[in-house]
């Protein structure tokens, strides 16, 4: 790649032909740096004629707003696109752009790589137009004949413009699934399984066979149980906790053994490998696996049969692993329990009659995890806030109330469990080939930046010199958990964090404070915890030698690795979407209408503020009493004639000015500023999961 790079040091052209005869690489790893070299901007191809960026051309993702323009930064400086320079453009693409610093206006040269080929568009006045977007698609007339005004439908778009083909019909605009099924498809979900895929599953048996517990640790007499969400379906974790002579606790979690019924290779295992994770929008999920494995035989519902990997840990009053065995089993769970009903019980002493026989066995629970949640705290696990949002529908799928979802006894230990789980697992396979859930130590000049931005901004943080220990961004957290803006902090705080990944190359995880990490305990939803699963399948059937097959695997896991978080990502984006689509539709009905909000960012995009966990966004020459300026320096708006400053934190009367459920937009203006006898307690905080 370094000696690709060097060919274009200076103005010279190459042809494809004349690289091939200087370079040693084949074709198709040739094609893949050439590509590689395109997205990081180092050099551009017109033509099949390959040079060095010219000076006034950057390569960079670009924004399209709603009223069709385009928008990119380079550096601090914004560089507006008209539509007609688009050149076929489409939101998030990454684009080499032609630009004038003086004008800071800019044109699309041409577009490196499409964001999403797979686009979901709407038939309207006997066009195609991208749903979410103002542009519009060139199809085969042959293809439009089956549908009707306002059918939705998926297309493959070519590279070169905005032309392409229908994929399938997702259905009607008014369906009431619709919109939910456009974000998951615009995200590259599938929403059906492959015929193949069907086909093994229809092989697979809904019940424990008899042959199947050969060579199965036997724990259907033990007092096993789960502790999920109120609707969950889908239950992949199981957990029992005893006291033993040596007065130790002995946890065991018990995780359904989806890779006993999906092997690797196989159609089910390419289906849920495509999908990587399984997605959550609203009260929907789009499963990784088909539903009647992840309800059903996989899922560890009480008083039935089920195949199980058991990580059986004995924990010492201080916290720690004294000793471990991780097992294949066979379990029958005794109940299924619910996390508002375990707090009832934990926090608030109240005997539900239901329970009465797990009571005891709850309590000697939660003597364990308040053991672990303070060994948590001393190893230096960092304790962020969560912005997981509940969103309340009526009988009508109409959005009533949005909740910051709330983090207490039960899920918490949970939790807890899960984590030494996850961590135990990996240290014991960590000498083999695996799979890891890892978070790096922060960039150092990023994490300070924020650091510094959030003292710019007026909040007192602490000063800290070494940022390669997790108890040093712990202590600053801590110091502010107090403080009515803490969510803020928060969110500025990981923005200088590197976001968790999955990895084959243990690199720790530096906000857990673990050296050894990964996903063991939710092979029903996530690709690695299954691949995992896979992966102690093969090392046991194999009597833990190890051979060349075994050091093969590492390039198999590198991209397994790359696929999970790629679709992490993805599956994060859609559940963002799908929240913020129903903040739009909320707030379409509350038009002109005021509320009491708090300013969470400011950039000379605008003024992100927030009003009852609903985002919305009050562009600068919308904030009235005055004409307002960024002020970089100080991170806030300052008005040209008052000196009236906004700033971060500010409780502010808002007015809602649009929404746009299409577009996923709301509008606000800011009114003014509240006095602090009108300020508002905002919501509750909760921690962040990190596992």
């Amino acid at each position: 790649m370094e000696e690709l790079k060097g060919l274009f040091v200076n103005d010279k052209k190459y042809s494809l032909k004349q690289i091939k005869k200087i370079s040693n690489v084949d074709e198709e790893t040739l094609n893949n740096q050439l590509l590689i070299l395109e997205e990081q901007g180092t050099i551009i191809e017109f033509d099949g004629i390959y040079q060095k960026i010219p000076n006034n051309c950057i390569v960079g993702k670009i924004k399209i707003k709603k009223n069709g323009c385009g928008v990119f930064y380079l550096d601090k400086d914004r560089y507006e696109i008209h539509p007609n320079d688009l050149n076929y453009a489409l939101n998030n693409d990454l684009c080499l752009f032609i630009f004038d610093k003086e004008t800071k206006q800019a044109k699309v040269k041409k577009i490196i790589k499409r964001f999403n080929n797979l686009v979901v568009c709407e038939f309207i006045n006997n066009k195609l137009k991208i749903y979410g977007g103002t542009k519009y698609i060139e199809i085969p007339s042959k293809e439009t004949k089956k549908l009707v005004e306002g059918s939705r439908v998926l297309v493959r778009i070519k590279d070169d413009g905005l032309y392409g083909n229908i994929v399938e019909i997702i259905g009607h605009k008014d369906d009431p699934d619709i919109d939910l099924k456009q974000i998951a498809l615009s995200n590259c979900f599938c929403l059906n399984f492959s015929q193949e895929a069907m086909d093994e599953l229809n092989k697979i048996p809904n019940e424990v066979k008899d042959e199947e517990l050969i060579n199965r640790l036997d724990l259907r007499n033990k007092l096993i149980y789960t502790i999920d969400c109120d609707t969950t379906k889908d239950m992949d974790d199981a957990i029992s906790v005893e006291i033993n002579e040596r007065g130790n606790y002995v946890l065991g979690v018990h995780i359904s053994d989806v890779s006993h019924y999906i092997k690797y290779g196989s159609a089910l295992f390419k289906d849920a490998y495509e999908r990587g994770t399984s997605v959550y929008m609203l009260d929907s999920v789009i499963p990784m696996i088909h539903k009647y494995l992840s309800n059903g035989i996989c899922s560890l519902n009480p008083n039935v049969d089920r195949l199980t990997k058991s990580c059986f840990m004995e924990i010492d009053q201080e916290g720690n692993v004294v000793d471990y065995k991780i097992v294949k089993s066979v379990i029958n769970s005794k109940k299924k329990m619910k996390y508002s009903e375990v707090n009832k019980i934990l926090e608030e002493n109240i005997a539900i009659p239901s329970y009465e026989p797990f009571i005891d066995n709850l309590k000697i629970a939660k003597q364990l995890n308040d053991i672990l949640t303070k060994q948590n705290e001393d190893r230096g696990f960092i304790n962020f806030l969560s912005s997981d949002l509940s969103v309340k529908l009526d009988d009508k799928n109409k959005p009533l109330e949005f909740v910051n979802s709330s983090q207490r006894t039960a899920e918490t230990m949970i939790e807890n469990y899960m984590l030494l789980a996850n961590e135990t697992v990996a240290h014991n396979y960590s000498w083999l080939p695996f799979i890891y859930r890892i978070h790096e130590i922060p960039d150092k000049v990023v994490i300070k930046k924020m650091l510094d931005l959030l003292k710019t901004i007026g909040y007192r943080v602490p000063n800290i010199k070494n940022f390669e220990n997790p108890k040093s961004i712990q202590g600053i957290v801590k110091s502010l958990s107090d403080n009515q803006d803490f969510k803020i902090i928060s969110n500025f705080i990981l923005r200088g964090m590197k976001k968790a990944r999955y990895s084959n190359k243990n690199l720790g995880h530096f906000a857990l404070s673990y050296d050894y990490y990964t996903h063991f305990t939710s092979p029903i939803r996530r690709l690695c915890d299954l691949m995992v699963h896979i992966l102690i399948d093969k090392y046991e059937e194999n009597n833990y030698m190890i051979d060349d097959d075994t050091f093969a695997l590492e390039h198999l896991l590198s991209d397994i690795s790359a696929q999970a978080s790629y679709k992490e990502r993805k599956a994060e984006e859609a559940e963002e979407e799908a929240n913020m689509m129903k903040m739009a539709e909320y707030m379409e009905n509350h038009i002109g209408e005021y509320f009491n909000g708090k300013i969470t960012n400011i950039s000379e995009c605008g003024i992100t503020v927030e009003t009852n966990n609903i985002i919305g966004v009050a562009k600068i020459f919308n904030v009235k009493g005055d004409f307002y300026q960024f002020d970089p320096e100080s991170f806030l708006i300052r008005g040209r004639k008052t000196k009236n400053c906004y700033k971060i934190g500010d409780l502010v009367r808002l007015k809602v000015l649009n929404a746009s459920k299409e577009f996923r937009t709301i509008d606000f203006e800011i009114c003014q500023k509240l006095e602090k006898q009108k300020r508002l307690s905002l919501n509750d905080m909760n921690p962040v999961s990190w596992t």
